[in-house]
Formats: C-alpha cells, structure tokens, sequence
C-alpha cells in the first residue's frame, strides 16, 4: 500500500475513481476547493488514522478467520466472523445468508475432505481486504456436477471480503474453476 504525505480527502466512490483516473497529484489540487461551507475541504490526520485503522482490524479479522475458521471447519466459530446477512458473489451467481454460505463450505468439504487454504498474499484498505490463496486437496465427492474422481487439485484463487462490524458482510470470489475442472479430468487440457 502506498503512503501518501499529502492530506487525504474523504471522497465519495466517485470522486476515489476520479483521483485514481488522474494519479496522486489530483488529491493535492482538489484539496483546498471551498466547498460552499466557508471553509476548505481537508481531511484531518484523525480521519486518515481512522481509515487505516480499520484497514488493520478488518485485516486482523479475515487473518482469524483464514487461520481458525477455514482449517478448523467448526460452523459454530462461523458466527464469529460471518455476518447472518453475508451476500457472496462467485461464478457469475449471488448467495445471500449465512447458512447459504455455510452450505457452499460444507458442501466443498464433501467435494474435497482434505481441502486445504494457504494465504499467499492479504491486502487491506478501508472496509474491504483482498486475498490470494492456494486451494489443495483430494476429489471425493460431486463438485460442479462431477463425480469423485480421487484426483487432486491446486488452485490460485482470489476473493474480496467486505467487512463492517468486525464481520464478513460480502464476498466478490474469483475461483479457477476451469482449473480444477481441467485437473479432476471433467475438461480436457487446453
């Protein structure tokens, strides 16, 4: 992540893609703009703090859960980290509720017992962290409509992870299911 020695501003969406369009330098020309107000519109070194703070607990929270709740596989210790209300978006689909995603997890697990996440690269900024990770593990069980076929698999896959609240409220992944499907024999290599 960079560190930026300019006064942040606190943007709306819209205004943080038109920084992005225009570099780092737009950030100190928009900085000063009289915002109708009578006074300038400047970030205080409080709110940057604030941001980057939160950055930080929410990184925290999906190191907890990457580290307790995928390995450990206990549903319960799921409430610790997923919010009831979670909306996940994978494959072009949308799931919405906990036991939703539950269900997605579980049934992985009958798919691969032995499957294994290993974080190979977490980045977070304000409520959202990015990660990368390694999947493995052992086909034994139907997963996209393909029989146990005792193969293993290893994939690179990444997902985004909304947090508030210190919870997962949303998850954007992006698995390598041409991959794993390649790998366990249902597509032929390219």
């Amino acid at each position: 992540m960079r560190r930026y020695t300019r006064p942040a501003l606190v943007v709306t969406t819209l205004g943080a893609l038109s920084l992005a369009t225009f570099g780092t330098g737009a950030a100190a020309d928009t900085a000063d703009r009289d915002t109708g107000s009578g006074s300038p519109s400047r970030a205080t070194a409080e709110s940057v703090s604030w941001s980057h703070g939160t950055a930080q607990v929410n990184k925290r929270v999906m190191e907890r859960y990457t580290s307790e709740y995928l390995p450990g596989r206990n549903p319960a210790l799921a409430s610790k980290f997923v919010s009831p209300d979670i909306v996940v978006h994978s494959g072009g689909q949308t799931w919405q509720g906990r036991d939703t995603y539950l269900g997605i997890v579980a049934a992985n697990l009958r798919a691969f017992p032995d499957l294994k996440w290993t974080v190979q690269d977490m980045r977070a900024e304000g409520d959202t962290v990015a990660v990368r990770y390694t999947m493995t593990g052992t086909h034994e069980g139907p997963f996209a409509g393909v029989e146990a076929t005792g193969r293993a698999i290893r994939s690179e896959s990444m997902a985004f992870y909304r947090l508030s609240h210190g919870k997962i409220v949303e998850e954007r992944a992006q698995l390598d299911m041409l991959g794993i499907l390649r790998q366990m024999g249902a597509v032929p290599a390219a």
